[in-house]
């Protein structure tokens, strides 16, 4: 039995669910409001039998205990099984000495930034030295109860007060230093970072302190913000201010703020538009739009109307459209061209705040236009097109136009659906007065010349470099868990293998919109595995970025856990595998095997082996929704509760439907194989 398989032996689905939602009782399983989206008829159930749970609404989305504490809290797969096997008992593998000193070091520093943030702010709360700093958080109109739920603090005009302090509780000057409270010069001596300042304590998304923004207190002071150096703990680009308040709000909400300055989130915290955070940094990081479509639908960008808050929106956009772009990547060219359609999971709008104004001045002066303002946000591929283009008139040049939608079609372009792409190029053509089929050809060229072929496998192997486990599996896997273990490993072998898979679900669905959903591309929910599918979404992660080769950018971002999954799969023999396997697909198998110039050289892409163990993982997954959905029936009948309306009737008609296409495609599939 493996861990994951040990923890959801202990934990009850029933009671990890319990804490996030109320559940009620509906006939063998349970019911809720759904906790991912804003609803009034309950569409989320918990089937205790299986230890599974789904969305019947908006979510659509469904898993174990596992994915449910992934989506409510955000957290990587790593860090859910941390937490859940240390509720459930289990043990976890021992960290190497270099992790166990890591984490202990780690901890320490932890420590001393939370005692520290505790001193500042006792600082501010108590400390004579500090009425100015009192008197400007009462100017900047912030209410105790903000000033104490934000842990706001001073740090005292002196060099070496915050640091004698850490020192007589037991830290060291090197820890200290470390953790970007203290500086040490070049002649060796130590004193405080932040000397009368504001301090703003900067927490990650779990709550805990990572480090501080200091504002000046005087007008000649420089700089105006000073904050915490890059560090172990303190890293700007995985950090949003305000998260660890807001988390709750933003996915009640389904919509995240995003603003850029401390002030900003204080101010609309206060006044109770608890789904603001903010920025750290210049620009958005593809870490903080990723922790934020944790829990967010809709994210509006509302950033200061200066020259420089327009530039920031800018760089912004572009990190937001190439990072959420392509969840689902639907084509590939197999002839060494890679083309993406990303159909966005996330909605991206813009705010145009007034003339002189930011969030923190509007929101104080009127909430309520605040809140018309977020209201009227716009799409983003509207603000790019009116951003971009306003500088033209009407008596601007051709190579003006060009110039300007030659800029704007990468955005535009790049990470819309068919649908979208196609609106988004059609106003462009009206803005810029350039004809719509010049510009489609300019992306396409664009496109084509970006577009790379994966690394060969001997050179996966390579850069992967992978131990053999220290131990095997205390019992063997079932026929279903050996499948999916098999489609994963092929996966791994030549990731390109996943535009073949989508390409044959998109052709399933005939444009038929009942299918568009239990017909899309391959995702995680196909697995059953909790393991197996952190494994699958960092690997469609690794395809859709554009900043490293696939397979380096995937083998970089596995933690420790997911690295030996990783590793056992792919020394795993496939003799192993052969036992789960149909009939055909085994003796071809084999074939490869007695071949040994041929050992790893797994079949093509697009070969109907892989195509027929897509089908057949799909087709699982669509048993499982099927048994759900009997269940919930059969509830629903002995209570005579109206259960069943809340989409479960078109859910069971799609099922049915994409069970028959995929039972045909199976029986093609087949027949073209042979005996």
């Amino acid at each position: 039995m493996s861990v994951v398989d040990d923890v959801k032996a202990r934990l009850d689905i029933l009671d990890v669910v319990s804490g996030y939602v109320s559940l009620q009782k509906a006939g063998r399983n349970f019911k809720a409001l759904c906790p991912f989206h804003q609803e009034k008829t309950p569409s989320f159930v918990v089937f205790p039998d299986t230890q599974t749970w789904r969305c019947f609404g908006a979510c659509g989305e469904g898993g174990d205990v596992f994915s449910f504490v992934m989506k409510a809290e955000g957290w990587d797969f790593g860090e859910a099984l941390r937490v859940l096997a240390e509720r459930a008992g289990v043990e976890l593998k021992p960290l190497t000495p270099a992790q166990q000193q890591q984490a202990s070091e780690n901890e320490r520093l932890q420590g001393l930034l939370e005692e520290t943030a505790r001193f500042f702010h006792e600082q501010l709360l108590t400390a004579p030295a500090a009425q100015g700093a009192r008197d400007y958080v009462a100017g900047r109109g912030l209410r105790p109860e903000t000033v104490t739920a934000f842990q706001l603090g001073y740090a005292p005009d002196d060099w070496r007060q915050a640091l004698q302090h850490l020192q007589m509780l037991g830290y060291t000057q090197d820890e200290v230093v470390e953790a970007g409270v203290a500086i040490r010069n070049e002649q060796g001596n130590v004193y405080d970072r932040f000397r009368h300042r504001l301090v703003i304590p900067i927490r990650d998304g779990r709550g805990r302190t990572a480090g501080f923004g200091a504002r000046a207190l005087e007008k000649e002071a420089v700089p105006k913000y000073l904050n915490s150096p890059q560090g172990p703990l303190f890293d700007k680009g995985r950090l949003l201010y305000g998260l660890d308040v807001a988390r709750r709000a933003i996915r009640e909400t389904e919509t995240a703020v995003i603003v850029e300055g401390y002030m900003d989130v204080l101010q609309a915290h206060q006044a109770g538009f608890a789904n603001v955070v903010a920025q750290m940094g210049t620009a958005l990081t593809e870490d903080q739009l990723r922790q934020l479509n944790r829990y967010a639908h809709r994210l509006i960008l509302a950033l200061d109307p200066d020259a420089a808050g327009i530039n920031a929106t800018m760089r912004g956009l572009n990190v937001a459209r190439e990072t959420l772009d392509g969840e689902r990547v639907v084509t590939f060219d197999p002839r060494g061209m890679m083309r993406y359609t990303g159909l966005l999971e996330l909605d991206i709008r813009v705010v145009s705040l007034p003339e002189g104004n930011d969030p923190d001045d509007l929101i104080r002066r009127d909430p309520a236009a605040w809140e018309a303002l977020l209201a009227r946000a716009i799409p983003v591929a509207d603000y790019v097109i009116q951003r971009g283009t306003a500088h033209l008139t009407a008596q601007s040049s051709p190579q003006e136009r060009e110039q300007a939608a030659r800029a704007l079609l990468p955005i535009l372009t790049a990470t819309e659906s068919d649908i979208q792409r196609s609106g988004n190029v059609q106003a462009l053509a009206r803005r810029v007065r350039i004809d719509e089929r010049v510009l489609i050809q300019w992306s396409q060229r664009r496109q084509a010349a970006r577009t790379r072929a994966l690394p060969s496998l001997r050179e996966q192997r390579r850069l992967a470099e992978r131990p053999a486990p220290a131990t095997a599996p205390a019992s063997p896997p079932g026929q279903s868990a050996l499948r999916e273990g098999f489609c994963l490993r092929l996966l791994l072998e030549q990731p390109e293998r996943l535009y073949a898979a989508n390409r044959l679900l998109r052709e399933l669905q005939s444009d038929n919109a009942l299918l568009a959903d239990v017909l899309a591309p391959l995702k995680a929910e196909d697995f059953t595995r909790s393991d197996y599918q952190a494994v699958f979404q960092v690997l469609v992660r690794a395809l859709d970025q554009h900043e490293a080769e696939p397979i380096e950018y995937f083998y970089a971002h596995l933690s420790p856990e997911l690295r030996a999954v990783v590793d056992e799969l792919r020394v795993t023999p496939l003799e192993e595998f052969e036992q789960a396997l149909p009939r055909a697909l085994a003796t071809e198998l084999r074939s490869i095997m007695r071949d040994q110039a041929r050992m790893n050289a797994l079949p093509e892409p697009d070969t109907r082996a892989w195509l027929q163990e897509v089908l057949a993982l799909r087709q699982r997954l669509l048993e499982r929704q099927r048994n759900e959905l009997y269940f919930i029936q059969q509830d629903a009948q002995a209570l005579s509760g109206d259960l069943t309306g809340a989409g479960y009737h078109e859910a069971l008609q799609a099922n049915n439907r994409a069970m028959q296409v995929i039972a045909r495609a199976l029986h093609e599939v087949n027949g073209l194989r042979g005996p």
